[in-house]
């Protein structure tokens, strides 16, 4: 993959109306991106469900409407070449015309299911490596999750960030297809470019009414707003299937000012493969065991019934974002809810 430089403003060539050319992987854009055969099907699913006219967040409805997304990669599970792919992205949003432009990365689908506990798993050693790698000096000063000021951070860009995954049987908004795919949103995206305020909460709980019906859950406990007293946003990026109140302590582990600029020389060093595994954990966190669940033969009933009643794709057909992919021990963890987002905003 060509290591440049990101194209100065204006010249990108990104065109609106054809979504590979908003493709980024590492420093490449568009048609050097080299996107991979999986991606075009994993593409056309998400586009399907969130283009229905009943889908509950029209701001994701919108922005892809618009052309107003970006999007990245990864084949199987290396993701040395997430950080630089995430720094591309946060250099462009950092520029006023694509302020309002979120990331949707897709992983390539497992040949054989996972279950949500490894879903989640893989979901916080993601993040984690990137805020381990993250080139910018201040990313060891930023406060702990458990602070409610504090919002994942890559290059300096605060995001918001969802994590949808085939093992969400229940809450539809959360299954954009076959494989795990991780929406970033910058702050930005939620503030009004004409009045510069926060997007309304009524706006906001808009989707969440259009999400009753989309759903087969309620509105999760732990939901909340940016700012509120005793919202945290971390409850927020990766749900459970029900509605379980999410633990106190969150998976991630803010980076230690000391290993800051082993991490930045890590990152410049561009290694030829991280991969996310079992003992891919963090240094400081114990990794926890890997539980790949089979494939049941017969298809979910109640899955089946969202997908044939939304029109979004056939519940036979291997792309569809269809619950019944997840064995019949699917366990529902403790983890919390979201907010205003542009994709399955809860």
């Amino acid at each position: 993959m060509p290591q440049t430089d990101v194209a100065t403003p204006g010249s990108e060539g990104f065109d609106p109306g054809d979504w590979k050319s908003r493709i980024i992987a590492g420093r490449a854009l568009g048609a050097a991106a080299n996107p991979p055969a999986w991606l075009d099907a994993a593409y056309a699913t998400l586009r399907e469900q969130v283009m229905h006219p009943e889908y509950p967040c029209f701001f994701g409805t919108m922005a892809e409407k618009r052309g107003e997304m970006f999007y990245g990669y990864v084949n199987g599970k290396d993701i040395a070449e997430l950080p630089a792919t995430m720094q591309t992205f946060s250099e462009l949003v950092s520029r006023p015309e694509y302020r309002k432009n979120n990331i949707a990365i897709f992983f390539e689908p497992d040949a054989e299911p996972l279950s949500h506990e490894t879903y989640h798993q893989h979901f916080w050693r993601i993040l984690q490596h990137l805020h381990d790698v993250d080139p910018d000096p201040k990313a060891d000063q930023q406060p702990p999750p458990s602070d409610g000021a504090w919002e994942f951070s890559f290059a300096g860009v605060e995001t918001f960030v969802v994590c949808a995954c085939p093992s969400f049987r229940a809450r539809h908004s959360r299954n954009l297809g076959p494989g795990m795919v991780l929406l970033f949103q910058p702050r930005s995206v939620f503030v009004d470019t004409i009045t510069n305020k926060v997007i309304g909460r009524e706006a906001r709980n808009q989707v969440r009414k259009r999400l009753q019906t989309w759903d087969e859950i309620g509105a999760h406990p732990d939901l909340g707003f940016h700012g509120d007293p005793g919202n945290l946003e971390w409850k927020q990026y990766f749900l459970d299937d029900a509605n379980v109140p999410a633990d106190d302590r969150c998976p991630f582990l803010k980076r230690q000012k000391q290993d800051a600029e082993a991490a930045r020389n890590a990152f410049g060093d561009a290694p030829r493969e991280v991969v996310i595994a079992a003992d891919f954990a963090p240094k400081r966190q114990a990794a926890e065991p890997v539980v790949v669940q089979s494939r049941p033969a017969a298809a979910d009933e109640a899955g089946a019934r969202h997908w044939q009643q939304h029109k979004i794709v056939s519940p036979d057909s291997p792309y569809a974002p269809h619950p019944a992919w997840h064995g019949k021990e699917h366990r529902h963890l403790p983890h919390g809810s979201h907010e205003h987002h542009e994709y399955g905003e809860e």
